[in-house]
């Protein structure tokens, strides 16, 4: 609010009043104090005024804060509020404010006192007494309890920015040397065995430590950075600092609460960032057996989660050389973890495989020439013995042979993967066995993410491993036909095609639109019924493969599906047009709607972690693992992000379909309402009519990027032309900006045109035929209500859908924040995998 030259006269202003034999002022005059003191430095240029009543130096009147703060010993409100004026103080004035040792020591009192450790006196070595408890000030102050006093994890957040922005040298009597004295003293808290009321905030404490630890080491390292030199945190502290706060977090891995447990992983993610040696070999260590122990399942399920949170560091070959060799190894023992009787336990498994393939790992093995380097050796091999003050020299030649044998693991892992994968969903249950909505059930997330982690390993395997993956996803297709798999076995296949879809497309297509066609001439599907939880035994084997088929047809690019257009289109129209069982005539709109969709729509595909130029490169595939961890900027032409746009092939084949299965399903309701008199229809009617509802309204949706919304007259790209390039880019973190144009659009933009008329006269007319059938079937009785339910629901299509609903944003925008919050360290950081760029581009395009 004021410039630097009013600090004195605001602290004139202020100062007296504060009465210390009154406390009615006493917190409002250490608010304003708060608000009000200018902490900023002169801009650059301007100089430092050092005296009188203009004075810009904040030495001037820091020790008048200090005397005021030594007033009020036992007051917890006084210490937040001038612990964050300070701390303030502290980050503006970087390079320019020096603290003197007694001033440093007053602070880690004070901050000790935010914890409210039960600590005894004779433990308490720095000048403040420390083991006073904290009481409740409220009633001095007339307040209610907690009304205007700074939140815990405010105070956390204030000391432990004080630590790591006065931590410069290692001076005796410095910041080092007392936050070393304060680990002593606050170290048996963090055991698992002393659990307690401070043991949140002490994790708490802890992450706001490594965070801003590792946000000043980016800061200085910047090319842009106004930090002085000789006042930047040099590489021995901050090894130093690194290895004093992982003492702390390394208690913190098998604490008893959920949430300590979580911000000790965070803490040990931000340290490998800065120092990996220092993090991962002793981590590693602790892990490898925390997952081999059989009989302390918290210990494991806490080091899939370590796995899972810090797998994309360890992963990264340029930032830690070492972490590539012990990928393969991890997997392997990971595999476990995926256990049908511990879902927990089971998805953090996946998430850790998740997380290495979003972060470039590569499942293809690679030839180990030659015999093993010679083991340089090593006098310090423990983490205790360790060098703190410098890294250790690594052997590149032996770190990338262990590498390249480590990879031969891989096809068993695939294998083994696969079929654990398979195994979870063959036992866990439907939503299809049950009326309830299972969708944010814990078995509905471990289903999605199994799903998402197949689609990424097969995205990211080996061509050599191709034929063993067909050969194992076939063999359990047409192995298993159970009901309770068939909802997972769906999302398995669908990531199967995803990845893989000509594969995906040669191995089960044409197998499944067979059995499809043989199940229906064998009577199956036939017998009416409108009941959505119930079905016959013999419908079995017909729903999975038609639930298979639908999975198949969902894949990005509808030129694949060109090659099976007859086999498509027949199976469609006996699913959709000749069953009378809802749940088969259901998945038969439902593969209208998609196959029309995949066929002109306009999606990002090939989104492995490089561009297929990479992929194909004999350099890359030699030598995969270097590029481990690497992700251009997505403003750079290397970054290659490829889109699907329909061809001239894929749009006759969907006008094709609009006018075989869409436009004869009006003309067909239509005689339907003109035939039916005013008596109550009978079960088979209200099928019929039902299976005409649903199917049109799949048609009319599967429209949806045919043509824009009547009067919509933007260009394909005119949306994008802001977010690249407006004032509103220019303000957006970088992880946000688009820097390029993403496609958009519809297939028909001219109003003039035939195509456009002939598919905005289907919905006309397709919306006349439900008014009229919603006239006709109110009031018939209550047999009818599915159907007017399911006409309410076709009014809304031809109305208001056009290719984008809010389910589907919904979803688009969570897996983009799944993908931020796991790699985007900070805003500025605008390097990010390729599969989540195209998920943003995706959902800009939504």
């Amino acid at each position: 609010f004021f410039p630097q030259s009013a600090a004195m006269e605001v602290f004139e202003e202020l100062l007296p009043q504060i009465q210390f034999n009154s406390m009615d002022r006493q917190i409002l005059t250490v608010q304003l104090l708060t608000l009000f003191v200018p902490t900023a430095r002169p801009p650059k240029g301007v100089e430092l005024v050092t005296s009188g009543p203009q004075s810009t130096d904040p030495q001037r009147w820091l020790p008048t804060i200090f005397s005021l703060w030594s007033f009020n010993l036992r007051t917890s409100v006084f210490d937040a509020y001038l612990m964050n004026l300070v701390t303030t103080l502290v980050l503006e004035q970087r390079g320019q404010l020096k603290l003197t040792n007694e001033q440093l020591r007053f602070v880690f009192a004070s901050g000790l006192h935010f914890f409210n450790l039960p600590v005894s006196r004779g433990a308490a070595t720095l000048p403040r007494n420390i083991s006073m408890q904290l009481r409740d000030s409220s009633g001095v102050y007339r307040m209610q309890a907690g009304a205007g006093l700074p939140l815990k994890e405010e105070r956390a957040h204030s000391f432990a920015r004080f630590i790591v922005y006065t931590m410069h040298d290692e001076s005796s009597g410095g910041t080092l040397e007392l936050f070393e004295q304060l680990v002593q003293m606050i170290e048996p808290f963090y055991h698992p065995s002393n659990n307690g009321a401070w043991s949140g905030l002490l994790a708490r404490f802890l992450r706001h430590l490594a965070k801003e630890l590792l946000q000043r080491s980016r800061a200085e390292a910047a090319e842009d950075c106004e930090v002085p030199v000789d006042a930047r945190l040099s590489r021995s502290v901050r090894r130093r600092l690194v290895v004093l706060v992982r003492t702390l977090a390394m208690l913190l891995l098998f604490s008893k609460g959920e949430d300590s447990v979580s911000m000790s992983h965070s803490t040990l993610k931000h340290l490998a960032e800065l120092e990996p040696d220092l993090i991962f070999r002793p981590l590693l260590d602790t892990l490898y057996t925390a997952i081999d122990s059989v009989t302390e399942t918290h210990r494991m399920i806490s080091a899939m989660r370590a796995l899972a949170k810090l797998a994309t560091t360890l992963s990264t070959f340029a930032h830690y050389p070492e972490g590539a060799q012990h990928i393969a190894p991890l997997l392997t023992l990971t595999l476990p973890g995926i256990d049908v009787n511990d879902p927990t336990k089971s998805y953090f498994a996946l998430s850790f495989i998740h997380n290495l393939c979003h972060n470039g790992v590569v499942f293809d093995e690679l030839l180990a020439s030659g015999d093993m380097p010679e083991v340089r050796s090593i006098s310090k091999e423990s983490a205790e013995d360790m060098d703190v003050s410098e890294p250790p020299e690594l052997d590149m030649n032996q770190i990338e042979w262990a590498t390249r044998a480590s990879t031969a693991q891989f096809e068993a892992w695939i294998d083994q993967y696969l079929r654990r994968v398979f195994a979870l969903m063959d036992n866990l249950s439907s939503s299809q066995d049950t009326s309830n909505n299972t969708n944010s059930s814990a078995d509905m997330k471990l289903v999605l993410m199994a799903s998402y982690s197949i689609e990424l390993v097969l995205k990211q395997c080996g061509s050599r491993y191709y034929p063993m993956i067909s050969r194992l996803i076939t063999q359990f297709v047409t192995s298993i036909t159970s009901l309770s798999a068939v909802e997972g076995m769906h999302k398995v296949v669908n990531a199967f095609v995803s990845a893989l879809p000509e594969l995906a497309h040669a191995s089960l297509l044409s197998l499944c639109c067979e059995r499809i066609v043989e199940e229906i001439d064998n009577g199956v599907g036939l017998t009416p019924s409108l009941s959505r939880f119930t079905r016959t035994h013999s419908e079995t084997t017909l729903i999975w493969f038609a639930t298979m088929l639908l999975a198949l047809v969902e894949c990005s690019d509808g030129q694949h599906l060109l090659k099976y257009k007859s086999q498509i289109v027949h199976a469609m129209k006996l699913l959709s047009g000749t069953c009378m069982s809802r749940h088969v005539y259901n998945i038969g709109g439902q593969m209208l709607n998609c196959v029309m969709l995949t066929l002109t729509s306009t999606t990002p595909c090939h989104t492995r972690s490089v561009p297929d130029s990479v992929w194909n490169d004999a350099e890359f595939r030699d030598n995969h693992f270097r590029h481990w961890g690497k992700h251009p900027n997505v403003a750079d032409d290397s970054f290659s992000l490829e889109w699907h746009t329909p061809s001239e092939q894929e749009i006759e084949f969907a006008q094709e379909l609009m006018r075989e299965m869409v436009e004869p399903r009006i003309g067909e309701l239509a005689a339907f309402i003109d035939s039916a008199d005013k008596r109550e229809l009978s079960n088979t009617e209200n099928v019929e009519l039902n299976r005409l509802v649903w199917v049109l309204r799949c048609g009319v949706r599967g429209l949806g990027h045919l043509v824009p919304p009547p009067g919509t007259t933007i260009a394909a790209d005119d949306l994008t032309d802001a977010l690249v390039g407006g004032d509103d880019a220019n303000g957006m973190p970088p992880r946000y900006r688009l820097d390029r144009q993403v496609p958009g659009g519809y297939v028909f933009t001219d109003a003039d045109s035939s195509e456009y008329g002939e598919v905005m006269d289907i919905r006309k007319r397709a919306g006349l035929a439900t008014a009229q059938a919603l006239q006709c079937v109110v009031g018939r009785g209550d047999g009818n209500v599915e159907n007017i339910k399911a006409l309410i629901l076709l009014g809304e299509s031809v109305v208001c859908y056009y290719a984008v609903d809010r389910p589907q944003f919904t979803s688009k925008r969570r897996a983009w924040n799944y993908g931020i919050e796991g790699f985007a360290m900070d805003n500025t950081i605008c390097e990010m995998p390729r599969i989540y760029a195209s998920r943003r581009a995706q959902l800009t395009q939504v």
